[in-house]
């Protein structure tokens, strides 16, 4: 390494605006690469700043550490971003049958955050809160109606399930046609991968987008009131 290339742990958090904290768990999480260790200090390059910048652009953008994880991994292998995301031929798509791709409505288990709140000795619905501040208001008019808590999140839990199938669904190829088909066409150079950042995160709100639009649409079908009857118009008078 040159030496105008090299950080120490608290340069590098520095240099990349973020914490010594963070350092470590994108450390412990596996996406950054370990320090070169000399003595007992350990020192980052270039190639550890790129990537540190990287991860953050990502968590601006609203990605997880898994996914981003995943993502570097592949990167890193030199994998295809059409085996990154997981889209198969575009030229065959696969006929799906009506029981594979339509689950039945029951009721799934809980997710831990929910049964915590549920066990909390204060306000469920404010520990609810913490993890799910938009899934709140909705909990909290279900059960002012009179439905019990448990069965108000069961509820608000089935939304969101439906809502992770319809994104599994059709994210990937979406991502794929919007942002991903353009890179796997380039030379792949950092500018290429910054690139496709940028255009991943103006795919997810294009689609965002246009998937609320489709919802409120759907719903607003199923909340019009049938037109009311009228009396029969009173026979003139002769």
């Amino acid at each position: 390494m040159a030496a105008d290339s090299e950080f120490t742990i608290d340069e590098l958090a520095r240099a990349a605006d973020t914490t010594v904290r963070s350092v470590r768990v994108y450390h412990e999480r596996g996406l950054l690469p370990s320090p070169e260790v000399r003595g007992r200090i350990g020192y980052y390059g270039s190639d550890h700043l790129n990537r540190l910048q990287t991860i953050s652009r990502l968590l601006g953008r609203g990605m997880k550490l898994n996914g981003i994880r995943e993502l570097l991994e592949a990167w890193d292998r030199g994998d295809g971003l059409a085996d990154v995301l997981g889209v198969k031929n575009q030229n065959a798509a696969e006929p799906e049958s009506e029981a594979t791709t339509e689950p039945q409505d029951s009721y799934a288990e809980l997710p831990d955050y929910a049964k915590q709140a549920l066990a909390s000795s204060d306000d469920p619905l404010e520990a609810y809160r913490v993890t799910n501040p938009r899934c709140c208001d909705l909990a909290t008019r279900l059960h002012d109606t009179g439905l019990p808590m448990q069965d108000t999140f069961q509820l608000v839990e089935r939304l969101r399930a439906d809502c992770d199938r319809i994104a599994d669904r059709f994210a990937t190829e979406l991502f794929f046609r919007l942002a991903g088909q353009n890179y796997e066409e380039s030379a792949r150079t950092p500018r290429d991968r910054t690139k496709l950042e940028t255009d991943l995160a103006i795919a997810r709100l294009i689609v965002t987008r246009a998937t609320s639009e489709l919802i409120d649409q759907a719903f607003a079908r199923h909340s019009e009131l049938p037109p009311v009857a009228t009396a029969p118009q009173a026979q003139a008078e002769q």
